[in-house]
């Protein structure tokens, strides 16, 4: 397979790619990114809606562009809306449009995002920062394919391939009331989890060259090469802004280079002095490990490794149900049920009677 390279450039607001045919690329020889795309060339021969999930700086929007580029209809328009980036009073009209005089300011009719996709890709990024209120809106425009414009009377509608993308766990934000149950089954028919770069570190070389190229190129200055002391530096640091944040990492050095080698004191101080706060395996640091005294029952094994794999990833139940191979909804589901055995626990304690209780009933009979 060719090596493919990952440009994680975002939008602002909203953006028409138009029948652009040139290629996302992806540089990566990660097997669970291989895998990725092995999936995504798949999913693109249909028109399923598709939710891409992972942290920051994965390059979700680029991942979208791949689905979009081998997809049937990809001589089609992509429209990429930054859900983030759009005032709440606005999110109606930008996805659906407005008539003229729906509202003031509104001097002619607008087509909203959904009409500016038809027939093409519809791509809603950062989906989880969308309001309720543009979430009920949604939800009626994804399940009939049918939208009124604000201000509107006639029915409009639309044939889009609907992907979003999130860096957030949406199981929980349907917990806490502030995503709907219903838009995450429609938006979830498929989903592609990008994993962060700290768990595909065999791909930094290969985009440290990758980057070191475009900068040079763009900034039209000599090659440069970053040493074997500066690469293993790279290597060690766990990346929390991911790809994104190596890119800007390379850029510095390259824009700041006097010479034509990159050493480990040219990097920023805030990634060689960093020290990794993930699990990667077993390393001589004891917190790395699991103590688990002889007799154990292979429940409280299984329960101590969940809670330390949460741990070692800031509690992101995607990631940690990745590193321990269940789907997520199996890790939910024994997180409930370990909720459920506590609440059990507290309550049973609560009604046994204390020592100094019986004492006192033996004394009164």
């Amino acid at each position: 397979m060719e090596n493919d390279t990952v440009d994680d450039r975002k939008s602002t607001n909203t953006k028409n790619i138009g029948d652009s045919r040139e290629k996302p690329v992806l540089i990566t020889k990660s097997p669970a990114m291989l895998d990725l795309y092995r999936k995504i060339k798949l999913v693109a021969k249909t028109k399923a809606t598709v939710l891409i999930t992972g942290e920051n700086g994965t390059g979700k929007e680029v991942f979208a562009s791949l689905l979009h580029y081998h997809s049937k209809n990809s001589n089609k328009p992509m429209v990429t809306v930054n859900c983030g980036a759009i005032p709440g009073e606005l999110v109606e009209s930008e996805l659906l449009g407005h008539e003229k005089g729906a509202f003031t300011g509104a001097i002619a009719q607008k087509k909203g995002c959904f009409e500016m996709a038809d027939k093409g890709t519809l791509f809603l990024d950062e989906i989880g920062e969308m309001s309720l209120n543009a979430q009920v809106k949604l939800l009626r425009a994804v399940e009939m394919g049918t939208f009124r414009r604000v201000g509107g009377k006639e029915e409009v509608h639309v044939d889009v391939t609907l992907i979003s993308a999130t860096n957030k766990i949406l199981s929980d934000q349907i917990k806490a009331g502030s995503f709907r149950e219903d838009l995450f089954y429609r938006l979830n028919v498929v989903e592609l989890y990008i994993p962060p770069l700290r768990h595909r570190k065999e791909d930094i070389p290969l985009l440290v060259e990758f980057y070191k190229n475009v900068y040079c190129d763009l900034y039209e200055l000599h090659d440069a090469d970053f040493t074997k002391e500066a690469l293993e530096v790279l290597m060690n640091y766990d990346w929390p802004g991911n790809v994104r944040e190596l890119k800007n990492t390379i850029e510095r050095c390259i824009v700041l280079l006097e010479g034509s080698k990159v050493t480990p004191d040219m990097l920023p101080v805030s990634i060689s002095k960093a020290k990794s706060k993930y699990f990667n395996g077993f390393s001589d640091d004891s917190n790395s490990y699991l103590h688990i005294p002889v007799g154990t029952s292979l429940d409280e094994i299984e329960k101590q490794a969940i809670k330390q794999t949460l741990r070692s990833v800031d509690n992101n139940k995607t990631e940690a149900a990745k590193l321990l191979g269940f789907a997520r909804k199996t890790l939910h589901n024994k997180l409930d049920r370990y909720d459920s055995e506590s609440y059990s626990t507290i309550q049973n304690n609560k009604a046994k009677p204390e020592k100094s209780d019986l004492a006192e009933v033996s004394a009164m009979s």
